[in-house]
């Protein structure tokens, strides 16, 4: 049978130690220790664990770093994380839709504690499909409702409830689009407009008017789907979705689509203002 590998990070010394010894115990696996997240990380960058435990209230870094740093390394990027606390509401509030989480409070016995690191250790995490649920859509919508409303001034912006995109034509002539991918997922988002309502909101943003789309102005789309998904990245950073860089391009022509593959669903979240109303298009698919 192989070994099965286990990181204890704990400052406390007394109790990081008898953590390692009942745990080695117990567990019959590898046990290594780290005292602050730092020490944690550098530990897991050429190491594979097949679990972590670790408090939540960390030296040098917080738990929510840590969870992050480990979801950044090649090693560790699906390994189960327990946080063996007191700090059991706030790691949850701070960690909300980070996958692969566990939480245990610091009066777990050794027992319990080892049985959810056996049956941890046995599963493959690789294998969890992506979701495309709200804990990853809603930061998209509100990125754009900020950076619209920021950059553009546009006020009174309602998102209106998402759907999946049918075979009907959208009224749309311009997008900006980024191709997303993550260790999860990959796929296309896009900010869609009409061209009038797009020359009114771009206008809205360079200060000044704008008469027809040209090669000039229709790097705006580009440019407003940038920003919206540099401020949605840190939100799902902090999710435990970690998005790789992505370069923004245009789309232009009526009624088109993120993706042309029609066997791939689309998600298109639609909103009115009062500058006239714009569409998000979301296509993500697990891999």
């Amino acid at each position: 049978m192989p070994k099965k590998y286990l990181l204890i990070v704990d400052n406390d010394d007394e109790v990081r130690q008898q953590l390692v010894n009942e745990l080695t115990n117990l567990t019959q696996m590898i046990v290594v220790s780290a005292s602050d997240g730092v020490q944690a990380y550098q530990k897991t960058k050429n190491q594979s664990f097949d679990v972590v435990i670790t408090d939540f209230n960390l030296p040098k870094i917080s738990g929510v770093q840590l969870v992050a740093a480990l979801r950044e390394t090649s090693n560790n990027v699906h390994t189960p994380i327990i946080f063996y606390t007191k700090e059991i509401e706030k790691a949850k509030t701070e960690t909300r839709g980070i996958k692969g989480i566990e939480y245990m409070e610091k009066t777990t016995s050794y027992e319990d504690l080892s049985s959810k690191i056996k049956d941890l250790s046995l599963l493959d995490f690789r294998l969890k499909r992506f979701r495309l649920d709200v804990d990853f859509i809603n930061p998209f919508i509100d990125s754009s409702m900020k950076t619209l409303n920021g950059l553009c001034g546009v006020s009174n912006i309602k998102a209106q409830k998402p759907y999946l995109l049918g075979e009907e034509e959208l009224e749309i002539d311009i997008s900006g689009t980024l191709e997303i991918s993550s260790p999860y997922f990959k796929g296309t988002i896009g900010i869609s407009f009409e061209d009038e309502a797009y020359k009114v909101i771009i206008g809205q943003m360079v200060k000044e008017s704008v008469g027809d789309i040209s090669l000039e102005n229709q790097d705006g789309a580009a440019e407003i789907i940038n920003i919206i998904f540099g401020q949605t990245k840190e939100v799902l950073r902090e999710r435990g979705y970690n998005l790789d860089r992505a370069v923004p391009s245009v789309m232009r022509g009526r009624g088109h689509r993120v993706i042309n593959n029609k066997s791939i669903p689309i998600l298109l979240v639609p909103f009115h203002s009062d500058l006239g109303n714009f569409w998000m298009q979301i296509c993500v698919k697990a891999i």
